[in-house]
């Protein structure tokens, strides 16, 4: 008879890639699987949570990450970590509010830094959420902040530091909401905000200025990682990719002028269904509607890798790549989180409680991959956590007088 031994990573030498890679796979898939409702916030204004965001910092910090990343403690039982990781800091927008939160120095506690509330002093505070509802967000680094560029309901960019928490700047030329806000994946002073009134705009942040202006009716945006082009989605279904214009060729003080002529459209994907979120894995692009249809695409040759059927019912939701570039997750209507293998298309585990029932509008993964963390409807944010085999053999032989 022969025995199965499970493989390590620290047993395989480099002439066994395959074996490594398959072997880590398989136990982030039991990571995930092991994963458990921790920790629960509700946040105070009650309204949706539209997107939250770990700051990974990637163009400046290079660290291992998933089940590479081990963590090493000081005396007092604080994380030790570079200046530069600051990947234990989440946020999140949801009605006038941007909140900071620390996902790790709090024990089991998702413990708030900063709170902003962007509506102004002298605004009516009955009509304050429909004007300044913020609907998106991106993280900016600079040496000793953190920079938050986020927009919404009025058109407005708004650039807050976090150390010092106070709005910095604000960009102005938008005319409607914004839908969506992303950073250049090779520069923290460079970003795409994406609005109602049928235009995307790149920014310098910096500069405060506006280099090009897209003629797009897009919903969504994803940049490249190149940094070299951006694949647009809009509520009809519609996918478009995009050249960015070179820095030499905006020296003049008025933006470019990029017309939808000169972007080339990808053919249809989603039929007529509402793109929400768009992301890159592994080269190739992942594309979302919101009645749950995952389109996994090669973008140079339009070909169709995988197509996946989320039973997430007619949801907006933002959903997330794992740092490996490995797994994605997403969240449904009735509060579940499912994750998926993008390589196999297949179902790893459906995350979810019968306290969890509110759409969830948003999900991410933690650096390490052990926490997803979920955020959407009236203002509640979710936490689950990988929990070990022995833990979940303990907790299986409670009984109600050991709680």
């Amino acid at each position: 008879m022969t025995t199965k031994r499970r493989l390590s990573d620290a047993t395989i030498d480099q002439s066994n890639k395959t074996i490594k890679y398959e072997d880590k796979e398989e136990r982030l898939e039991k990571v995930f699987e092991n994963m458990r409702l921790r920790r629960i916030v509700k946040e105070n204004h009650g309204c949706d949570i539209n997107q939250l965001a770990f700051f990974f910092n990637n163009k400046n910090f290079s660290a291992p990450f998933g089940l590479d990343q081990v963590k090493t403690f000081d005396k007092r039982g604080a994380v030790q970590r570079h200046s530069t990781n600051t990947s234990n800091v989440l946020a999140t927008v949801g009605g006038c509010e941007l909140s900071v939160y620390d996902n790790e120095h709090c024990g089991d506690h998702l413990d708030i830094m900063s709170n902003f509330d962007l509506t102004p002093l002298e605004e009516d505070t009955e009509n304050k959420t429909l004007k300044h509802t913020l609907e998106t967000f991106c993280w900016l680094y600079r040496e000793g902040d953190a920079l938050l560029a986020t927009g919404g309901a009025d058109g407005l960019v708004r650039i807050i530091s976090v150390a010092n928490s106070e709005e910095i700047k604000i960009l102005e030329g938008h005319q409607k909401l914004i839908y969506d806000i992303q950073s250049h994946p090779q520069s923290d002073n460079i970003i795409l905000s994406t609005s109602k009134d049928g235009t995307i705009r790149l920014w310098d942040v910096d500069q405060s200025k506006c280099i090009a202006i897209f003629e797009a009716e897009a919903t969504v945006t994803c940049f490249h990682p190149s940094g070299e082009k951006f694949v647009s989605g809009n509520s009809r279904g519609e996918l478009r990719v995009w050249n960015v214009p070179s820095t030499t060729e905006t020296m003049d003080d008025e933006p470019i002028i990029i017309e939808k002529k000169d972007s080339h459209i990808v053919k249809k994907m989603h039929g007529d269904s509402y793109i929400d979120c768009i992301r890159f894995a592994n080269g190739n692009v992942l594309s979302k509607s919101i009645n749950g249809r995952m389109e996994y695409w090669d973008m140079e040759t339009e070909q169709t890798i995988r197509s996946i059927r989320i039973r997430s019912g007619e949801n907006y939701s933002r959903f997330d790549v794992s740092l490996d570039e490995l797994f994605f997750c997403v969240g449904s209507s009735q509060g579940t989180i499912y994750v998926y293998n993008i390589k196999t298309g297949k179902l790893v585990t459906e995350l979810g409680h019968r306290r969890s029932t509110k759409a969830v509008r948003c999900c991410v993964f933690s650096r390490d991959s052990r926490q997803i963390i979920s955020a959407g409807e009236d203002g509640f944010i979710m936490r689950y956590d990988y929990i070990d085999d022995a833990t979940l053999a303990e907790w299986k032989n409670w009984t109600k007088d050991d709680l």
